[in-house]
């Protein structure tokens, strides 16, 4: 690579000017470097040390800000900056971020926490391009360790006086002593600035507080399914924040501003979100990589503090698990979030322990079946134990019919006898006409491995056979032109349809016991079938096909 000219890195000095628009020009310039192929890449990524002064002379290269020059660090500044001058540094670092030891220069623990408090701020215009660098980030199990272990402040980003609050305060102070309402004005202000005064405080006890960052970033992950994709792609993302530029410098923009200000029951002004988050399921098929990660999204998040401990174990409802909050996304429109979401439940699939929490049981009894009768008993009172300790949990959580749904085709099912109808999941049944099957050939395969998964264990298998997966399955089967997935989906099969042996069904009693004790490691437990060996029928199984964490 020829040597850096005095221009370019006179360039990088620019990026700390204490004028915006200085800085602004100069981030422009310098976000184009950060280009896979562009041959000054390397400039962004060297240590302060490494970059050489200016004109030759000794010394390391100096900054407007008068302090040694570190671009990573000063574009990470940036992205506090306008939201012209964010845009290209946010850009810049999302570019920068495949590497590993950029990455984790990137990810310290204050930027982290910055990434997740811009991302939960409803009015960020950039948002989506901050989901997008914390997903290249996450990537590396050191920042996904980081960011599950981080916890962040509570503090509100809108404010904490109603609007007719805020109205009485400006009448009594230009109320006119001589008005025969004075008193009443003045009495009505002295009220609100008192109330102003509680909520300061305690708002100010809440920023003390602190929660967990994934939390954060579940809340804006619901509130950003909302919003179109196509308002937030990147091709349309600086010209959105030019827009928003301009309005604020106008009046029409302030006029609009004004019409946009909708205000809630509680008198507050709502805030409409800018982003859709889509890139935050890809954090979360990061995070669910780690077992710690997995086992986060399957516990109790305990959100609302105002529960008491056995009201928490009495009324907690699906809603409080994280995994049941991503779940719902599995057809959701956009290829980015659907996607990432079914990764991370095929990583979550891995706690084999969590099966019962995940997956509704079957009705019982059990109709007559092909397993001899002390099969059948024993099955269906490892099913009334498992429906005893979801009671206790969470008894509407249930991720089978958010598994199946992407595999049916309304078309297809119409056409089945009502009595194969009765075994689908409620969602599955009686579908539009226009019900499309997922069209993307990978999530297709990742939907059939989580039902693998869920085949690890005699509960899984069970529910699996009584509530029609196999009758989706089998109608998948005979349009699906991919070699993969047919071949997973006849392993599947294989599965579901075999006759469970004494080895299989001494997994009922190890599901009573130590699953429960299990710390969500994808590893064969005893009595499990492997679904990447040998099975009783003597076909081996295909090395290509063994489900691996992504």
């Amino acid at each position: 690579m020829a040597p850096s000219t005095t221009a370019e890195l006179e360039l990088l000095t620019f990026l700390s000017d204490s004028n915006a628009q200085v800085r602004q020009v100069a981030v422009e310039h310098v976000a184009s470097f950060s280009a896979k192929a562009h041959p000054r890449r390397t400039l962004l990524t060297q240590s302060a040390k490494l970059l050489p002064a200016l004109d030759g002379k000794k010394g390391r290269l100096i900054g407007r800000d008068g302090k040694e020059c570190d671009p990573i660090e000063d574009l990470k500044k940036l992205c506090r900056d306008q939201p012209i001058a964010a845009h290209d540094a946010f850009s810049a670092l999302i570019n920068l971020s495949e590497s590993a030891q950029v990455a984790t220069r990137i990810a310290d623990a204050p930027f982290l926490t910055f990434l997740v408090t811009y991302i939960a701020d409803s009015v960020s215009l950039l948002a989506d391009l901050a989901c997008m660098l914390l997903s290249n980030l996450t990537k590396f199990e050191s920042v996904a360790g980081a960011l599950l272990q981080l916890r962040v402040p509570t503090k509100p980003f809108y404010s904490f006086m109603s609007m007719e609050g805020m109205d009485a305060v400006i009448r009594g102070i230009d109320a006119d002593p001589s008005a025969a309402d004075y008193e009443e004005r003045k009495r009505a202000a002295q009220e609100q600035a008192h109330r102003l005064v509680e909520a300061a405080q305690q708002q100010k006890r809440q920023e003390e507080q602190q929660v967990a960052a994934l939390s954060c970033l579940l809340d804006a992950f619901e509130e950003g399914a909302t919003v179109a994709s196509n308002e937030s792609a990147v091709e349309h993302m600086r010209r959105k924040v030019e827009q928003a530029q301009r309005q604020t410098e106008t009046s029409e923009g302030s006029s609009q501003q004004q019409q946009q200000r909708e205000v809630g029951a509680d008198g507050k002004r709502k805030i409409k979100r800018k982003s859709n988050c889509n890139f935050l399921a890809s954090v979360f098929a990061n995070v669910t990589v780690l077992p710690a990660g997995r086992q986060w999204f399957v516990e109790p998040l305990f959100a609302a503090q105002e529960k008491t401990s056995r009201e928490a174990e009495t009324e907690r409802e699906a809603t409080d698990y994280a995994v049941a909050r991503i779940m719902v996304f599995t057809e959701h429109p956009d290829l980015i979030r659907r996607g990432g979401v079914i990764s991370a439940l095929k990583n979550i699939l891995f706690i084999k322990s969590a099966h019962e929490v995940l997956v509704a049981p079957p009705a019982l009894p059990l109709p007559a079946s092909s397993l001899r009768k002390d099969a059948d008993a024993l099955c269906e009172k490892m099913l009334r134990g498992a429906a005893a300790r979801r009671a206790a949990a969470a008894a509407s959580l249930d991720v089978l019919p958010y598994l199946l749904l992407p595999l049916c085709a309304g078309t297809e099912l119409s056409e089945l006898d009502f009595e194969d109808q009765e075994l689908l999941p409620e969602s599955c049944q009686l579908l539009d006409a226009g019900k499309q099957r997922e069209a993307d050939a990978a999530l297709r395969l990742m939907l059939v491995e989580c039902l693998l998964l869920l085949c690890t264990g005699l509960y899984g298998r069970v529910c699996l056979r009584e509530r029609g997966a196999y009758i989706v399955v089998r109608e998948a089967h005979l349009r699906e032109s991919d070699e993969k997935i047919t071949e997973a989906v006849v392993r599947l099969v294989n599965i579901l349809k075999r006759d469970e042996s004494e080895n299989s069904l001494g997994d009922a009693e190890h599901d009573e016991g130590e699953s429960k004790h299990s710390d969500g490691k994808a590893g064969r437990l005893p009595g499990e079938i492997d679904v990447g060996a040998e099975d009783e029928r003597g076909e081996s199984g295909d090395e290509d096909l063994v489900i691996e964490e992504l």
